[in-house]
Order: C-alpha cells, then structure tokens, then sequence
C-alpha cells in the first residue's frame, strides 16, 4: 500500500521546480490547493510539530545553508487581515549560499486562517508595488493541501506568499535557487506527507 502511494505521490509531484516559478494559471484554485509537492526526504529534522512554523528549521534548503532565524523586524511583519490573524510572534528565516550567490529569505508565523484563498488573495492585492516587476501574481503549486500560494518575478528574483490552514508566510529568493514554494513549506513548516 505503501509504494502505491509513493508512486502516486511521485506522479503528482511538481510542475514547479525553480524559483522563477511558472506564469502558467490555473482558474480552478481547488486543483492548486490539492496538489501535491514533497521536498528531498531531508529538509526536515528535528522534533517539530509539523505545520509549525518555528525551530529547528531544516539545515539547509537545496544548495543554501540555514544562515539565521530571527524576530521579524517591524518592516517585514506580515500584517493581520479579514482572513487570517497572527496568533504568535513572526520570524525571519534565511539561508545562503554566497558562493552561488542564492539568497531565500521568508517570514511568517502560526495564525488562525478561516479562509486560505481569501487571506492569499488580500495579502496579493495589498503588497506593494514592486519596481521591475515581470509578471503579475500567479497562483502556484503550494506543496501538500491544503494551501495556496502566489509568486510574483521581478528583476532579479522571485517573491511569493503561501497561506495554509495555520501558517501565513512571505518568501522573498534570487534568481536561480531552483527551489519550489512546497521545497520552502516543506522545509519551514515541516509539512512533509500532511
């Protein structure tokens, strides 16, 4: 039964590899929230309680090392919305690899979400303008259901936000990380098999 489901898993793993994620739509969000992404067997360890957005964070997300995990300053706070509350302190999480020159850097925290596409979409409509930006927010693969998750390219990189049934994160990567929205889920929240 096992590999059944492993094989299934596999077939239904990302169309999304790379952090320049895909501008490819989908109307129908439900086959988005339902998809399936898991990350390498090891971008989670430790004791956490998965879907928690806190320590220990996985070492390392693809070619980049865990470099800090901090409080997030004022400025990078995700704000509150109709949809969804902040129920803790936010944090900053970011990992690097200088000599790629790869840089992802999130925040987030746990928050009582009572609707995932209406929290997603608030939080795209109001972010701020960003300067030579490529494309317009995308709906994109979120990792394992049910969530959601939009990205927006610009000159030199890639942010999204990812709204699931108890996290709120913004993600913020350079060009040519090479990593999938569910890669970071995976790797932050610890989701993997959810």
């Amino acid at each position: 039964m096992k590999i059944a489901r492993m094989s299934l898993v596999a077939l239904m793993a990302g169309a999304l590899t790379g952090c320049t994620f895909s501008t490819s739509t989908d109307d129908d969000l439900a086959a988005i929230v339902e998809d399936a992404n898991p990350a390498p067997p090891s971008a989670t360890q430790g004791t956490k309680t998965p879907g928690t957005f806190g320590e220990p964070f996985a070492p390392q997300i693809r070619t980049m090392d865990l470099e800090s995990a901090t409080p997030a300053v004022e400025a990078l706070k995700i704000p509150d919305g109709t949809h969804h509350t902040f129920s803790g302190d936010q944090l900053t999480v970011t990992y690097k690899n200088d000599s790629l020159l790869q840089t992802l850097s999130a925040t987030g925290g746990q928050a009582q979400v009572s609707d995932i596409k209406g929290a997603l979409d608030s939080l795209t409509a109001q972010a701020p303008p960003v300067e030579n930006a490529t494309t317009e927010w995308v709906y994109v693969s979120s990792g394992p259901a049910p969530a959601a998750a939009a990205c927006q390219n610009y000159e030199g990189g890639t942010h999204c936000y990812w709204v699931d049934t108890d996290t709120v994160g913004y993600l913020n990567a350079t060009s040519g990380t090479g990593v999938s929205i569910g890669e970071v889920r995976t790797a932050l929240e610890g989701v993997e098999g959810s």
